[in-house]
């Protein structure tokens, strides 16, 4: 077939192009993301065990001092110490 003279079927109107089939690899890859992503895992190990209300909030108290205190070091600048 001539190059000139040969139908190309993705002008066609309504064509759509058909995604390639992923590998088993590819496919256990984006479900362990989107699995991660939507938090089920972590909801799963949290709920093995019971929590008291006063211990969740004791827990969630904890983890914002220690992200504060992360966030409180970045702004702090390189070089300067304070020794009092």
């Amino acid at each position: 077939m001539k190059p000139y003279n040969r139908e190309r079927p993705h002008h066609k109107k309504g064509f759509k192009k058909t995604p390639r089939p992923l590998s088993f690899d590819q496919m256990l890859r984006r479900f362990k993301k989107k699995v991660e992503r939507a938090g089920i895992l972590q909801e799963v190990k949290d709920r093995l065990h019971y929590e008291k209300p006063a211990q969740k909030r004791q827990r969630k108290k904890k983890a914002a001092i220690r992200k504060e205190q992360i966030r409180w070091e970045a702004d702090q600048l390189p070089g300067i110490h304070r020794w009092y």
